[in-house]
């Protein structure tokens, strides 16, 4: 291999995110999550999970959140509706607003989702 191709493979492989491939975290319960920017917004069968770049961040993050701890698929999918176009609106105008996303630990694993302007 040549020393061009080595060094543009090298450049190619320093350019990947850190965080691509990598698991989802899996966020720190009654903590807000405020984020500058959403880059995606997931709908899974019993969980979301928001990227994005947080306050104060430079490199997005990805987190899992599980809106209801005796939920079933019908409430996950409530709790979705709800968030996801507040998610949606961050997403198309990034910078504009704050999405901030928090679990809090009650009886019910609630989730409040909130949007700001900046």
């Amino acid at each position: 291999m040549s020393s061009f191709r080595a060094l543009a493979l090298l450049a190619a492989l320093s350019l990947v995110p850190s965080s691509a491939g990598a698991e989802p975290e899996t966020p720190v319960v009654g903590v807000p999550y405020v984020f500058a920017t959403v880059d995606a917004y997931t709908v899974a069968a019993i969980s979301l999970e928001i990227t994005g770049t947080l306050v104060g961040e430079n490199t997005p993050r990805t987190f899992r959140f599980w809106p209801g701890g005796r939920s079933t698929d019908a409430t996950v999918s409530v709790e979705a509706a709800r968030c996801d176009r507040l998610a949606l609106l961050a997403m198309t105008r990034p910078g504009r607003y704050l999405f901030t996303w928090k679990w809090d630990t009650t009886a019910f694993n609630i989730v409040t989702c909130t949007l700001t302007r900046q």
